[in-house]
C-alpha cells in the first residue's frame, strides 16, 4: 500500500525478535508477505536483492518489502533485530509472516525493492533506501520486541505506536543526512540566504545571484538536491519561525507582514497546509500544552 505521508502511518508488527545467529547462517531466497527492518547490532550480514548486494554492519539496517526476492547471509556472529510488518492495515493484531514465506528456490534473487517516500512537509518526499545507518533506534526495537512477545492487553495498539516512533525516528535522521549533505552543496548560498531571511520576497534569479547560476540551471539543481521548488522551501522556512513565535505571543497580523506573506489569510493557507492547524489553534495547543 502507498504511503503519501507519515500521516497516513498505521503500522502493524507482525513479528519482532532480537536474537544471534552463528557464523555462515542464510535465510534462504525467499519472499516475504510483508516488509522487514533487519538490524545488525554486531557482527556482519549480507543482502542480495535487486541485483545488488549491501553490507550490513553494526547500527546499520537493510528493509525491504513483500513480492520481492531476496537472500540474507550472517557471514559471522550476528547479533540483530529483525521486525516484520505492514505499513498501514486497519487491524492491530499480528499475523506471523512464518506460513506465507515463499521460497525461491536455487535462482538468483531478482525484483527490484519498493523505496517508500512519504511526504514530510516542509522538506517534501523522503525515500526510505534499501540499506542505511541510523542511530538511536535500539531502544525503541527493544521496546517493540518487548511488548511483541509479553503480549499483555492492549499491544496490538502499543506495538502500533512504537513502530510508528520507530519509522519516524528513521526517516527523521534520513532528512538530518539529507540537510547535512547540502551544507557542501552547490546550493548552500542560496540556502544559506533563505534560513537568514525568510520574510524577503526572494526572486530565483536572486537565489541563482547568489550561488552563481542562470536560473533555470538553478532552480533545477535546487530541485534534484531538496526536493521542492525555492518558494516551496521559502514558505517552510516561514512557518518554522511563525510556529516559535506564535508560541511566544507574537500578533497573527505583525507576524505575517514580518516574514513576507501577502495577507492574513495566505499566511493562514500555508500555515494549515503544513502543520494542520490554523495559527490560532496552534498557538491554543500549544499553552495547553
Amino acid at each position: 500500500m502507498t504511503i503519501r505521508s507519515l500521516d497516513e502511518l498505521m503500522p502493524t508488527v507482525n513479528f519482532a525478535s532480537r536474537a544471534t545467529t552463528s557464523a555462515d547462517s542464510m535465510w534462504g531466497r525467499r519472499v516475504i508477505p510483508d516488509n522487514q527492518l533487519f538490524y545488525v547490532v554486531s557482527g556482519y550480514a549480507e543482502l542480495s536483492v535487486g541485483g545488488k548486494t549491501y553490507e550490513v554492519r553494526n547500527g546499520e539496517c537493510v528493509h525491504y518489502g513483500p513480492e520481492c526476492p531476496h537472500e540474507l547471509f550472517a557471514a559471522e556472529r550476528t547479533d540483530y533485530y529483525s521486525i516484520h510488518f505492514h505499513w498501514r492495515h486497519e487491524s492491530t493484531a499480528p499475523v506471523h509472516p512464518g506460513l506465507s514465506i515463499r521460497y525461491a528456490g536455487r535462482e538468483a534473487p531478482d525484483g527490484q525493492p519498493v523505496h517508500p517516500a512519504p511526504v514530510i512537509p516542509p522538506y517534501g518526499p523522503a525515500a526510505l533506501p534499501t540499506h542505511f545507518t541510523v542511530s538511536g533506534l535500539e531502544p525503541i526495537m527493544t521496546r517493540i520486541v518487548k511488548e511483541y512477545e509479553l503480549e499483555q492487553p492492549g499491544y496490538g495498539a502499543a506495538l502500533r505506536g512504537l513502530m510508528t516512533q520507530a519509522l519516524t525516528h528513521v526517516f527523521r535522521q534520513l532528512l538530518n543526512v539529507r540537510a547535512a549533505s547540502t551544507a557542501g552543496s552547490k546550493i548552500e548560498p542560496a540556502i544559506a540566504a533563505m534560513q537568514e531571511q525568510p520574510g524577503r520576497n526572494w526572486t530565483v534569479a536572486e537565489l541563482a545571484a547568489t550561488c552563481g547560476y542562470h536560473p533555470i540551471h538553478f532552480s533545477k539543481l535546487f530541485k534534484e538536491e531538496i526536493g521542492l521548488l525555492p518558494k516551496q522551501y521559502v514558505i517552510g522556512e516561514r512557518i518554522k519561525q511563525a510556529k516559535r513565535a506564535l508560541l511566544q505571543g507574537e500578533k497573527i497580523e505583525s507576524l505575517a507582514e514580518r516574514l513576507g506573506f501577502t495577507s492574513i489569510h495566505y499566511f493562514s493557507h500555508q500555515f494549515k497546509k503544513l502543520t494542520g492547524l490554523t495559527p490560532t489553534e496552534f498557538r491554543m495547543q500549544g499553552k495547553d500544552a
